[in-house]
C-alpha cells in the first residue's frame, strides 16, 4: 500500500514539481520528531526506487533485443487472441453437439 501511496505521490510530484517539494518537506519534519518511522519511510522510498531502476533497466534490455526479431505487434498478437477466442467458442460448440 505504501508503495502504491508513494508511486502515486512520485507521479503527481512530477507534473506539479513545487508542490511535491513542499509536501516532501513537510513529511521530512514531520518525520524528524519520530526517527523509527522516518526510517522505515526511508527504507520504503529506497526499496520502491530499485524497483523502479530494475524495471527500467528491464524495459531497456526488452526493447534493444526486439530492435531486430521477429516478435508479433500489437495488432498481430490482437488478431491471434481474436481466432483463439474463435477457436474456442467452436470447440465448446462441438462439445456441446
Amino acid at each position: 500500500m505504501a508503495k502504491n501511496l508513494l508511486a502515486i505521490g512520485i507521479t503527481i510530484g512530477l507534473s506539479d514539481r513545487d508542490a511535491f517539494v513542499k509536501k516532501v518537506t513537510g513529511l521530512i519534519e514531520e518525520y524528524q520528531q519520530d526517527p523509527e518511522k522516518a526510517e522505515k519511510w526511508a527504507k520504503t522510498i529506497i526499496d520502491y526506487l530499485e524497483q523502479m531502476k530494475d524495471e527500467i533497466r528491464m524495459q531497456r534490455v526488452i526493447k534493444s533485443s526486439m530492435g531486430g526479431s521477429d516478435i508479433p505487434g500489437k495488432q498481430d498478437i490482437e488478431e491471434l487472441t481474436k481466432a483463439i477466442r474463435e477457436l474456442t467458442i467452436k470447440l465448446q460448440e462441438k462439445k456441446n453437439t
